[in-house]
């Protein structure tokens, strides 16, 4: 499957321009790694389920605290078809922790964007129901475990 990589890098520039800020082949985890601007995080999903004629299977959703300014989200996806792993990254401002919701494009995200959600206080505007998963119910407003801050 290694022919499929060139594939999808120079579909993705053509499709997503400037909002692709880089992407590479990791070849030894059998992975490709794009990062992309937030606003058209949910383009870059859709494409990606379009490339893979639907067959796409979201497996994560993982936030990480990379200090004083940002949050990163990466969005692990398996394009069942082609046996690619992408990892689809993008960056928040931690002073505008809001982003559009993936459920709508991929169901599978319901679960995690409520775990992100809840550990490090990233906003998914139109999730269906952004509550909470895992904290208890006296768990204090605003109190993000996984936050370093």
């Amino acid at each position: 499957m290694v022919e499929e990589y060139p594939k999808l890098a120079e579909t993705l520039k053509n499709e997503l321009k400037e909002a692709l800020l880089g992407y590479e082949h990791i070849a030894e985890k059998k992975a490709f790694v794009a990062l992309v601007d937030r606003g058209s995080l949910i383009k870059a999903l859709e494409l990606l389920n379009k490339i893979s004629g639907g067959e796409v299977h979201l497996t994560s959703i993982n936030g990480a605290d990379l200090g004083e300014r940002e949050m990163e989200l990466t969005y692990f996806i398996w394009l069942l078809p082609q046996k690619i792993r992408v990892l689809v990254k993008t960056r928040l401002p931690k002073d505008d922790l809001k982003i559009q919701s993936a459920v709508k494009v991929m169901p599978a995200a319901i679960l995690y964007e409520r775990e992100v959600h809840e550990m490090l206080g990233v906003v998914f505007e139109g999730h269906p129901r952004l509550e909470r998963l895992f904290l208890p119910e006296d768990w204090p407003e605003g109190v993000y475990p996984l936050r370093r801050d």
